[in-house]
């Protein structure tokens, strides 16, 4: 009896820690990363890294940016929403150059929704001013 209530508890364990672990790895693991312009940037191409955006954070480190990738073309609305710091809304068309850019977005302006002017498969955030900085101008 003494057996199999250790073998339990031993599994118990394993589950434990297995669960811990696959949760650490969610919310720890970066996104793909690279650079543009020296610009670092984290790169969100799935649909739960766009969703999630730069919600929740604190802030983002000068020099870095996250840059969003769609599979086609299109007019993808961006807000707000959880957000704790303003930003520049960067949207990106053919050969990654500007085609519009929303300056010194604020966390107040939610529920407003910012699109691009043109279809856009990409879109990069940096932090409020840092556009201007980077000369990513339309």
């Amino acid at each position: 009896m003494r057996k199999i209530r250790d073998g339990l508890f031993l599994a118990l364990g394993i589950v434990i820690i297995a669960w811990s672990f696959y949760a650490f790895l969610q919310k720890h693991v970066p996104l793909l990363r690279g650079t543009i312009g020296g610009l670092v940037l984290e790169i969100a191409n799935t649909d739960a890294e766009r969703t999630q955006g730069l919600s929740g954070r604190a802030s983002l480190p000068a020099g870095t940016g996250l840059l969003f990738v769609f599979e086609s073309p299109g007019k993808y609305g961006f807000w707000m929403k959880d957000m704790n710091f303003p930003i520049d809304i960067v949207w990106l068309g053919d050969g990654m150059l500007p085609v519009g850019i929303e300056k010194n977005v604020s966390p107040d302006s939610y529920p407003q929704v910012f699109y691009p002017p043109v279809p856009v498969r990409y879109v990069l955030e940096v932090n409020a001013g840092e556009s201007s900085v980077l000369e990513l101008n339309q």
